[in-house]
């Protein structure tokens, strides 16, 4: 019991708000824990050693040759519950009614009780209450009638009965006081081991939470990122002979793209770092850390797209609510479903991202009307992406719908519920 509780890795001294666990035991309480059968043999010595010594004066006081046979049956008897006593842990119902049955049979006169208390302290201790208020009725029926035939009289007969009644009554109070905080402390440990297991189970959770809204960030981050730079950089070499001073400011457009994009890796990253980031890291993690992205760059989102060559355009009606956790999940749905039409589309004329605001309801729509774009995007796009998004939208208790528009095209619609007590306070 003691080794479960110090496997736990918890400190045995309670702190504040911690579960306070009961103190272990000594020296002397680890050893005999760990020494249950010389514990029991010591036990068994306690009744067999006085038992023989009385029964070998017996003997010597006895005039004529031979043994009497109530000395034998004593003899017999005193074995028997010792050899019983040695097992009283692994059967202590067993244990007690043979020392019942021993204190009928070899001590009619004499009433001899000590083996039937250390049986009822036993049965306490290792089968619960029940069964010891069980064996303590059986026992002190058995204790009258073994003291019956020796009594002179009734009042004599009364008064040993009542006396092993006692005797019997304390030893199961003693039993079943240890045996209920045995078994209290047993249900502490087990409790303290089932908090630490759900603790770790819930630490392993949070870690794979964490690791997959990561994942989504820098899923977003990078498929935003390289897309832009792709279409920028395809760009530019078109218009490398044609026109070199919109292909030199296509390559300026790829090379801003990109330093943003490792600024916000490095954000992102520099999260996880369990120290303070260094002053002058040649890697460029001493960037000061800066709010997620939100509404107020949805401008400046849609903006880098146009320049990549996506013909989209912003529009928006109603006020955007001001949760940032919401504004994040708006600027994630958006860069995604550019991205992709970005990508995937052929030869849009128009990509339109509407932001629709109802009471308790804010709705967000991309649509394009690129060619071809049904029969490529499922296959290739509806991936990781979309899967994070449905994700993020499913937090606030909406849905996100994606597939191809009826008179062509693509088009991605999520519906998200708005907190309007929230918005008010």
């Amino acid at each position: 019991m003691t080794e479960s509780l110090l496997a736990l890795g918890r400190p045995l001294v309670p702190t504040e708000g911690e579960l306070r666990l009961p103190t272990p035991p000594g020296v002397a309480g680890r050893f005999w824990s760990r020494h249950p059968w010389l514990s029991d043999a010591l036990v068994a010595s306690a009744y067999f050693v006085p038992m023989a010594v009385v029964f070998l004066i017996d003997l010597t006081r006895q005039a004529g040759p031979g043994l009497p046979p109530q000395a034998l049956i004593t003899a017999a008897v005193v074995m028997v519950i010792t050899a019983a006593l040695l097992v009283r842990r692994h059967a202590p119902l067993l244990v007690l009614g043979v020392t019942c049955a021993g204190l009928v049979v070899a001590f009619p006169g004499q009433g001899d009780t000590l083996p039937v208390l250390i049986a009822l302290y036993t049965a306490a201790v290792y089968r619960g209450v029940r069964s010891a208020w069980f064996g303590l009725a059986v026992a002190i029926g058995i204790g009258a009638l073994g003291a019956f035939p020796g009594a002179s009289s009734y009042a004599s007969w009364l008064a040993v009965a009542s006396q092993s009644a006692v005797l019997m009554l304390a030893a199961t109070l003693i039993g079943v006081t240890v045996g209920d905080r045995k078994r209290y402390v047993a249900a502490l440990v087990e409790l303290a081991a089932q908090l630490a297991r759900e603790r770790d189970q819930q630490a392993q959770l949070a870690r794979i939470t964490e690791r997959g809204r990561i994942a989504r960030e820098m899923h977003d981050i990078i498929a935003h990122s390289l897309s832009v730079m792709v279409a920028l950089a395809d760009g530019a070499d078109a218009l490398l002979v044609k026109d070199p001073e919109r292909s030199r400011a296509a390559l300026r457009e790829v090379a801003r793209t990109g330093r943003g994009s490792m600024s916000e890796m490095r954000r992102l990253l520099g999260v996880l770092s369990e120290g303070p980031q260094e002053q002058g890291d040649p890697e460029g993690t001493d960037i000061p850390l800066r709010p997620q992205p939100g509404a107020d760059q949805l401008v400046d989102l849609v903006e880098s797209f146009h320049a990549a060559g996506l013909p989209a355009r912003l529009e928006l009606t109603g006020r955007i609510p001001g949760s940032q956790g919401l504004q994040l999940t708006v600027y994630r749905i958006v860069q995604e479903s550019l991205t992709n039409a970005l990508r995937y589309s052929a030869h849009p004329t128009a990509v339109t991202v509407r932001l629709i605001r109802v009471p308790g309801r804010l709705e967000v729509v991309i649509a394009d009307d690129g060619r071809n774009a049904s029969a490529t995007l499922p296959s290739s796009a509806a991936g990781r992406g979309i899967i994070g998004l449905r994700e993020r939208v499913a937090l606030y208790d909406g849905t996100l719908v994606a597939g191809c528009r009826p008179g062509g095209g693509w088009q991605v619609r999520a519906t998200m519920t708005v907190d309007e007590t929230g918005e008010r306070a």
